[in-house]
């Protein structure tokens, strides 16, 4: 799943390319994968034009010329690419915006499980879905994390993962936060010290921002528009390693809230 190195890396090579652009067409192919209704997302999309692109969280988001926002999930395997309009497309491309230089950017989702939708650029912060989010790990401060956990009866990783508590951190990310703040994913979540929460927002914002450097994390099918593959893979430390980067130990694979987990027993306490 792209997570928020990933999604930033896309947004920087989209920005490039789509921006300015009048939209002389929409198709979709999968009207599911849009909130609301496809017909008015069409309309409102037609004949305008992107005027700046942004991110929260693993969210884009589309900045047009009429007061609305687009905003996009890719969710596990969402993908866009940008190419001439005459470029062929395969069974998996489920909605394509048409540009007045001959240009095309496509959406391509294996599974389907992306989604688009568009708000008054008013109203993105105050209703669903960003509504519910947590802050970036680049905003938040200890005392704020260490108040959201310490209710929490879960695992740190669980926590960790769940975007209204900390935003943007996926699989990947908090199996390499924790294993840098040295702590075990398994711990409870509010048994985490108010020292151990500054530790996970510094090595937080340390880890994203070289791995947003490095283009971010490609494992298995990530790739960002333009056949841009990310680099970060090559600098894990835990995650889908044999041996810990640090130690040398043999890294251990356990199920965390039904998500495959990574962690040195050495290094981590």
């Amino acid at each position: 799943m792209p997570e928020l190195p990933e999604v930033e890396t896309v947004r920087r090579v989209l920005e490039k390319e789509i921006l300015n652009k009048t939209i002389t067409k929409v198709e979709i192919f999968y009207e599911p994968m849009i909130t609301g209704d496809a017909k008015e997302f069409k309309t409102l999309l037609e004949n305008h034009h992107f005027v700046k692109m942004d991110r929260i969280g693993k969210y884009l988001l589309f900045y047009l010329d009429n007061d609305y926002a687009m905003i996009s999930h890719l969710r596990m395997e969402g993908k866009y690419f940008y190419s001439d309009e005459s470029e062929p497309i395969n069974k998996h491309i489920h909605v394509i915006f048409y540009f007045d230089n001959g240009k095309k950017l496509m959406y391509q989702d294996v599974r389907k499980f992306g989604r688009m939708e568009l708000k008054l650029i008013s109203e993105l912060k105050t209703t669903k879905p960003l509504s519910q989010l947590g802050p970036e790990p680049f905003v938040c401060n200890p005392e704020a994390l260490h108040k959201a956990l310490e209710n929490k009866k879960i695992p740190i990783k669980t926590a960790l993962l769940d975007q209204s508590i900390l935003l943007g951190l996926g699989n990947i990310y908090v199996d390499e936060v924790l294993h840098a703040a040295k702590i075990m994913p398994n711990r409870v979540a509010s048994l985490i010290t108010k020292e151990e929460c500054a530790v996970i927002i510094l090595e937080s914002q340390r880890i994203l921002n070289l791995a947003i450097k490095y283009k971010g994390t490609t494992i298995r099918s990530y790739t960002s528009s333009l056949g841009v593959s990310g680099e970060f893979q090559n600098l894990l430390c835990v995650h889908t390693k044999e041996f810990c980067k640090d130690c040398n130990t043999k890294i251990i694979k356990v199920k965390i809230g039904g998500r495959g987990t990574y962690y040195c027993s050495k290094c981590q306490r």
